[in-house]
């Protein structure tokens, strides 16, 4: 379709062309295209890498519906055996009519003139391209199941998204409270060895104390004995203060070797 574009003076850019391409797939394509759209930037796309991935997806969808639909297969072909010559014409008919509707759709932003003069070749090419796929009755709805088993998937991973992203807030907002619980943990650390350090320093001082305590009343024991002894000799010196005032007293009534008086004898005259 492309090359009978360029032959009649009609030319695309390549973000024309993989978007066209991609509006013109039929909606089993839908997850492909949905894939590609999210995974790849349409816009730098080159034409021949888009094509070359939608090959390889195609082999891979065949190879998988092969053993899925192998028995509706056996069905199809013998159905479309029995159908007469004049059926088969009538859905060829029927099919070129939908892609001639299906193509004026998807290429309405090109000139109308340009696509009315597409040629039947082309028409009849995509047919028989169509008529080589399974039956599109038959198929569809299996690419439907997938549709939507692809939307539930997706709104599921839209979900654990959100939950995600969700947890990841939780996670940076708890690291940041882990982070002022490490640094409150610290200063109280320090702090409680600022206290460790107070508390031995109060404890020597208490030490301290208690020997001079021990020492104070030693020395209150030996002032005690020291004032008994004093009492003691103050007692002494009192007896012999006593004795020696005795002694002054008994010498002072002794008379004088030469003193005669009281005893009859007269006073001798110098």
């Amino acid at each position: 379709i492309i090359n009978s574009l360029k032959n009649l003076g009609k030319s695309y850019s390549n973000q024309e062309l993989v978007r066209k391409i991609l509006r013109c797939l039929p909606k089993c394509w839908t997850p492909k295209v949905t894939a590609i759209e999210e995974a790849k930037d349409i816009s730098t796309l080159p034409l021949e890498q888009l094509l070359g991935s939608l090959m390889t997806h195609e082999t891979t969808m065949k190879n998988h519906e092969n053993v899925e639909v192998k028995k509706k297969k056996s069905i199809v072909l013998k159905a479309s055996k029995e159908d007469s010559e004049s059926d088969k014409d009538g859905d060829v008919a029927l099919i070129t009519s939908q892609f001639k509707k299906f193509l004026k759709t998807t290429w309405d932003d090109s000139d109308p003139s340009s696509s009315e003069e597409e040629s039947d070749e082309e028409v009849s090419n995509i047919v028989f391209m169509a008529i080589e796929e399974e039956n599109e009755d038959e198929v569809n709805f299996m690419f439907d199941e997938l549709q939507n088993a692809y939307e539930n998937f997706f709104n599921e991973y839209e979900n654990v998204c959100l939950k995600n992203k969700s947890l990841k807030k939780n996670v940076i907002s708890m690291s940041k409270e882990l982070e002022i619980l490490k640094s409150e943990n610290s200063k109280y650390m320090n702090e409680m060895e600022s206290l460790k350090s107070k508390n031995s320093f109060y404890i020597n001082e208490i030490d301290i104390l208690n020997v001079s305590l021990k020492l104070s009343n030693d020395f209150e024991e030996e002032n005690k004995k020291l004032k008994l002894e004093i009492d003691a000799l103050k007692k002494t010196f009192s007896k012999f203060s006593n004795s020696s005032n005795k002694l002054d007293n008994l010498l002072g009534f002794q008379r004088c070797v030469f003193d005669k008086a009281g005893l009859g004898y007269e006073e001798m005259n110098n």
